[in-house]
């Protein structure tokens, strides 16, 4: 596995543990962030990955 699918890949598990946290701790995305010690300039990709498994 190349490096770049190695970081990708780890993001992948990284929004799986967040979204599992949101809805196991009632938290809102920045809480989750924050509490997942995610960088503030990575945090708009972040919120962008996780919107995607929302539903409006």
């Amino acid at each position: 596995m190349n490096n770049a699918a190695s970081m990708e890949a780890s993001d992948s598990r990284v929004i799986r543990s967040i979204l599992r946290s949101m809805v196991n701790e009632h938290w809102s995305v920045a809480e989750a962030l924050d509490e997942y010690d995610i960088p503030g300039d990575l945090r708009d990709s972040y919120e962008a990955q996780i919107a995607e498994f929302f539903v409006d």
